[in-house]
């Protein structure tokens, strides 16, 4: 019995930088979702020490963005779900 070590470790390879990738993305997302400089009651834009964690308002592209990266995230998720369970094939 022989076992092909480099095939074990291309396994494993591909492993770690799709989970990087997933990681990499929903972080992207979170990131795109927290855009958007807090505006104090005059309209004035804050301090940092002032802000909130969501005491502004997302712009429509970055929450698109961050709807796009969410939905990766779901995809990959789920195609990984499909290819472990047997029965889905």
């Amino acid at each position: 019995m022989s076992i092909d070590f480099s095939s074990i470790g291309i396994v494993a390879g591909v492993g770690f930088v799709a989970a990087v990738g997933v990681v990499l993305v929903y972080t992207l997302g979170l990131r795109l979702l927290g855009t958007g400089q807090p505006v104090d009651a005059a309209g004035e834009r804050t301090e940092y020490r002032d802000e909130t964690p969501r005491s502004g308002h997302t712009p429509p592209a970055a929450l698109a963005g961050a709807v796009v990266c969410f939905a990766v995230c779901a995809a990959a998720v789920l195609y990984g779900i499909w290819l472990t369970i047997p029965q889905f094939h």
